[in-house]
């Protein structure tokens, strides 16, 4: 979005949409995957292990998501060159 001052990186009046990169304060980067709905999906990358431990200390671990175990891991989608 560009206004009169310049460029404005604030989404706060749009919707998600996929591929939106955000980036939080604890270094910790988020892209929405798919928005379907009404509902977001996204994929966060944290910049450590501790930043994860932290970010979900408070959530309650309910196991293994099939749909997700049972893709190929990243080294599927590596660029061969």
């Amino acid at each position: 979005m560009v206004s009169p001052d310049g460029p404005n990186d604030s989404r706060e009046s749009e919707s998600p949409q996929k591929a939106d990169h955000y980036r939080h304060d604890d270094g910790t980067d988020e892209i929405v995957f798919a928005v379907e709905e009404g509902r977001v999906l996204t994929i966060r990358e944290y910049p450590d292990t501790d930043a994860f431990e932290r970010a979900i200390s408070d959530a309650e671990h309910v196991g293994t998501h099939d749909g997700v175990a049972g893709l190929p891991g990243a080294d599927a989608f590596a660029d061969d060159q």
